[in-house]
């Protein structure tokens, strides 16, 4: 089982960086001033998601499920944390759509936007992992 958590932990923390790497990246990306630069930060920013985030977000995901099962978690914050996860799956998606608009042409030059988009990671990491370390008891009193 220790080595299936590595395996987990190692892919979390590939996928989690990759999460806070992308809005980076879309930042750089409306940064550009050349053709060139374009074409360069076109290739990064596909590699790190289709290559890099893409594949880890999988394997975590899976091995997550794996643990989950092998090990049979149970308590009321696993709910939780499975809508994290959901969460963090959107903004994963949502990052591809961005590299594929900007694969098109089409990029983003609001600074606020690119700086919610650095916001969501940096709130989802800390909730899934305190979730995960805590095991808080999230039970509402009087249900």
């Amino acid at each position: 089982m220790a080595w299936m958590t590595a395996l987990h932990l190692t892919f979390l923390l590939i996928w989690c960086a990759g999460l806070f790497y992308l809005p980076g990246l879309f930042a750089a990306y409306s940064r550009a001033g050349t053709v060139r630069e374009h074409h360069q930060m076109r290739i990064i920013t596909r590699f790190i998601f289709f290559a890099v985030a893409t594949p880890a977000a999988a394997l975590a995901i899976l091995t997550g499920i794996a643990l989950a099962y092998a090990t049979d978690i149970q308590g009321n914050w696993l709910p939780a944390k499975a809508l994290v996860v959901l969460l963090m799956i959107l903004f994963h998606m949502y990052c591809g759509r961005r590299v594929i608009r900007l694969g098109k042409g089409r990029r983003m030059t609001s600074n606020a936007m690119l700086l919610a988009l650095i916001a969501i990671p940096a709130v989802l990491v800390p909730l899934v992992l305190w979730l995960v370390l805590a095991k808080p008891d999230l039970t509402v009193p009087g249900l």
